[in-house]
């Protein structure tokens, strides 16, 4: 049952001010779409940075057209050549998002991919959902993407954790954890998520929220080097060797059966038997393995 707080349509309430950043990189696909999902929505965002990360198709002119019509929406430009390459490069992308916001007024702030859409009530609800739980420090709804032509709950999706295109952070919490960090692998939004943890804050995603996501990652990478680089991704954060096990283990199911778990943890095998540097401190890999046993504990005991 979805406990609906009262809105009024496309108008903010004090203490209900939250702004979005978007990294968009040849997104002409789908932008749209998600534009118009924030346009309806019942709560309006104060500001929405799109960054186009040096797009080349008509991202720009997309997000241009709406900005002439829709006062908070705002594009802004960043070349390749800024800020590294791939997952880090995105990351920068939302940073600079970030600094244009430096001179406003939020409680909120959020980060959302450009290939997926929201019901209309998707942020009036997770803002109650901050105002329930003072200690609520990153939100967001569950991922359902599509199988067989059918939107479905992504089976990944678990109460503990925030879809990194999704991910609302409460603004105190943003600056305990510094925001996003880039990361060559990718994996910025699990660094934050144990990050804002760290510092005291609690995470947690709500099945009965949903957004929808239009292109699953697998398919803007490549199978077989993304699932290497999940695995890498792991190690580098420095996931527990037995934590990785289960985890690879219960992916079995997943398609394609036995080999996407496979080739996820030959990737983690590789870096852990290179020994390759990680990009987190001590603190942060004691506390997340931590984290990981006394979540295993709890699993094995229910």
């Amino acid at each position: 049952m979805i406990t609906r707080p009262p809105s009024r349509a496309g108008t903010p309430y004090p203490r209900d001010r939250y702004v979005l950043v978007t990294a968009a990189r040849n997104e002409e696909q789908y932008i749209e779409k998600t534009i118009q999902a924030i346009i309806n929505q019942t709560i309006l965002p104060r500001e929405w940075v799109i960054v186009s990360d040096g797009s080349t198709d008509a991202t720009d002119q997309i997000v241009r057209r709406y900005g002439e019509q829709y006062g908070f929406i705002k594009l802004l430009r960043k070349e390749k050549a800024e800020g590294g390459s791939g997952f880090a490069s995105k990351v920068q992308a939302i940073r600079k998002g970030v600094r244009y916001l430096q001179s406003v007024e939020f409680d909120y702030i959020g980060h959302l991919d450009a290939d997926i859409t929201l019901g209309e009530e998707y942020y009036s609800l997770i803002l109650h959902k901050f105002k329930e739980n003072p200690q609520l420090g990153i939100a967001g709804g569950f991922i359902y993407e599509k199988a067989n032509g059918r939107f479905k709950s992504r089976p990944l999706n678990v109460k503990w954790s925030v879809a990194g295109g999704i991910q609302l952070f409460r603004r105190q919490c943003y600056l305990d954890i510094g925001g996003l960090q880039p990361l060559k692998l990718g994996g910025e939004d699990w660094h934050a998520e144990t990050m804002a943890r760290m510092r005291g804050w609690q995470v947690e995603s709500f099945p009965e929220v949903p957004a929808y996501h239009h292109k699953p990652s697998s398919k803007k990478r490549g199978f077989v080097k993304e699932c290497i680089r999940e695995g890498a991704m792991d190690y580098a954060l420095g996931t527990h060797p037995l934590f990785e096990i289960i985890k690879s283990a219960r992916r079995v199911l997943q398609k394609p059966y036995v080999i996407y778990a496979t080739i996820r943890f030959f990737g983690f095998i590789l870096s852990y038997i290179n020994r390759r540097k990680r990009p987190v401190t001590d603190e942060f890999k004691s506390f997340l393995r931590t984290t990981q046993i006394e979540r295993l504990k709890k699993q094995f005991i229910r």
